[in-house]
């Protein structure tokens, strides 16, 4: 087994495992290495696209080659229908360097999971091979804006329904005031700022928010789970309808539709 194992050696040994195979139509990173952004703490994000036959078979044939160039010492899997997924980490490698593996389904998810966005500040691949052209990239992607509006307006319902967190606080139960602040508060604030700033990925919900959104936006939202007391939950309230009250302006002002509840 090799010792001090590098990304840039994984990333090869990967690769010339996966390329001679007929079933494994495409390979490319994500992540870090997709937006140019890696430094010391980055993980490594494969992606595969291959036939569904050997969807799982293939994952675990990864890890098994993976193995033989170091010990795995952490192993989490999630299988689904048109992902066989598994986040591992080498033993000889930096703690920060996990492997996140993801074989798709090319019959079920090829087509989706294949189609990148030109300048997409969440999502773009580096490809490191692509036989059949399976990945495709468009220029744009269109906004629902009946389904944004709607959203807008359930996450707005959330945050005016308070009372499912002071009912909490009055009790002096802080967990419970706590879970549903987050819940209820913080959380749809964060969905409402992704709708003003980054729609097309609302589902990102905190991930990688620091890179996505304005310095000060995401400073604002920062201060919403800063709180280690019943008061700060209390105080957060106030600011959150403040914060609502804003980020509704700059809403309506962006998509020029009504927000109020019906």
């Amino acid at each position: 087994m090799e010792r001090d194992i590098t990304r840039e050696r994984i990333i090869e040994y990967l690769k010339d495992f996966a390329l001679p195979k007929d079933y494994v139509f495409a390979m490319w990173l994500e992540g870090a290495d997709g937006l140019n952004q890696v430094d010391e703490y980055s993980d490594i994000d494969f992606w595969f696209d291959i036939e569904k036959s050997h969807q799982e078979s293939f994952l675990n044939e990864c890890i098994e080659e993976l193995s033989k160039l170091s010990k795995i010492d952490s192993r989490v899997d999630d299988i689904r229908t048109e992902i066989a997924q598994s986040n591992i980490h080498l033993e000889n490698t930096s703690e920060y360097l996990t492997l996140d593996i993801c074989v798709q389904s090319h019959e079920i998810r090829g087509a989706d999971g294949s189609t990148f966005y030109e300048n997409d500040i969440a999502e773009r691949p580096l490809v490191l091979f692509d036989k059949n052209n399976i990945i495709v990239y468009k220029n744009h992607r269109d906004l629902d804006i009946n389904k944004i509006n709607s959203i807008f307006i359930a996450s707005k319902n959330r945050i005016l329904q308070e009372s499912r967190v002071k009912k909490y606080i009055n009790r002096k139960q802080y967990l419970e005031a706590y879970s549903k602040y987050v819940d209820n508060v913080a959380n749809p604030l964060v969905t409402i700022a992704r709708l003003i700033y980054t729609p097309n990925h609302i589902d990102y919900y905190l991930c990688h928010i620091s890179n996505h959104l304005p310095k000060e936006v995401a400073a604002e939202l920062e201060k919403l789970y800063q709180i280690k007391t019943l008061e700060d939950i209390t105080n957060n309230l106030n600011y959150a309808k403040e914060l609502l009250s804003t980020y509704e302006q700059q809403f309506q002002a962006k998509y020029g539709i009504i927000t109020d509840i019906k």
